[in-house]
């Protein structure tokens, strides 16, 4: 049954994040007239034709529910002679269109922040943090430490709520802690040790101690400006959180195992169904949130990449030759791929191993 749910739940976030990913580039495209054939939810096969809108679009619902697109006509440079087709608009009309499906994937996690803030609260800071998220291959994964956990001490001293518990474990770098945690109604102690890493805040590098653990805590219900402040300052958390990983996996300064793909997935959002249905919601937030922004990576194939090229476009006030175009995209291609086989490989090695996210 936990399986089928987790199926379930998978099956939904990647048709919620595809369909707001994909609305948002269908919407812009509209506006500046357009010609959208087709709007895809998942690939493959058409299972479903659904319906053809006025202004003849199709949508349709394919087998494979790992993506989505929205077919426009006269994607390549020298087809702007057809009508409505995607090259006969303006620089500013075809960046706009591309860039739309990120912020729709950002502004979609924000949005479900609010739904969920507003039917199961925020998250409080009560004196007991329970464990969201263990990443794999971390200090808290090695030492025993599951989702669920409710943390009730350290060294023997009571939690005062997860700042006062993020700053001990930030503080004790390469230090014995020694948790004490509630599981299933049972009491248990394991011993962590807070791995050392270098970050920068304010301008300055500090040393500090993770053990690989996101907290959370009871949700309470709040007015609705403080859920749509924190809903807010979640999304933009998460931009820069994301941002940051990336940063020092480019420097070599961060972890290849927190990487992922749709078996990491899958295994966050098993882990996530243990918590309820509140806190997968949020989790399909956040991941939408992270949609949108690896998607702005300048990479070609990815929206990105064609904002990218239209930056050149427009440095050099002339497109791109239709070959250039086909060679760059090529690139782009053998780069994303390169990118998922490495990820998926890495992700096969935790499976066998034991070190997915649990």
């Amino acid at each position: 049954m936990s399986v089928l749910l987790t199926a379930l739940y998978l099956i939904s976030i990647f048709t919620l994040l595809v369909a707001a990913h994909e609305f948002g580039h269908m919407w812009v495209a509209k506006r500046f007239k357009m010609k959208v054939e087709e709007f895809a939810i998942g690939i493959g096969p058409i299972l479903w034709r659904i319906a053809r809108g006025r202004d003849g679009t199709l949508y349709t619902l394919r087998a494979f529910p790992l993506g989505g697109f929205v077919k426009i006509p006269g994607m390549l440079p020298d087809e702007e002679h057809l009508e409505g087709s995607f090259q006969s608009k303006p620089l500013y009309a075809r960046f706009l269109t591309v860039l739309a499906g990120p912020l729709a994937s950002i502004l979609f996690g924000f949005i479900v922040f609010v739904l969920v803030g507003a039917i199961a609260g925020i998250p409080s800071d009560k004196p007991t943090p329970q464990v969201q998220i263990v990443f794999p291959d971390t200090p808290a994964q090695q030492a025993g430490v599951q989702i669920g956990d409710i943390l009730l001490a350290i060294n023997d001293e009571p939690v005062q709520g997860v700042e006062q518990t993020t700053q001990r474990i930030r503080q004790s770098a390469n230090k014995s802690l020694k948790l004490t945690l509630r599981r299933d109604g049972q009491t248990l102690n394991l011993t962590v040790v807070p791995r050392q890493e270098e970050i920068e805040e304010n301008g300055q590098k500090q040393t500090i101690g993770r053990i690989g653990v996101v907290w959370r805590t009871a949700r309470e219900r709040q007015p609705f400006g403080e859920v749509l402040k924190f809903s807010a300052l979640n999304t933009v958390g998460v931009c820069l959180g994301i941002v940051d990983g990336l940063r020092r996996l480019i420097f070599g300064q961060g972890n290849i195992h927190e990487v992922g793909s749709l078996i990491s997935i899958a295994s966050a959002t098993h882990a996530q169904t243990r918590l309820g249905f509140a806190e997968v919601a949020h989790f399909a937030g956040a991941f939408s949130v992270m949609l949108g922004v690896i998607n702005l990576l300048p990479i070609p194939v990815l929206d990105g990449g064609y904002l990218f090229l239209f930056t050149v476009e427009a440095i050099r006030r002339r497109k791109l030759s239709p070959e250039t175009m086909a060679r760059v995209q090529m690139l782009g291609l053998v780069i994303v791929l390169a990118i998922f086989l490495t990820v998926f490989s890495l992700d096969i090695y935790k499976l066998l191993t034991g070190k997915l996210i649990r």
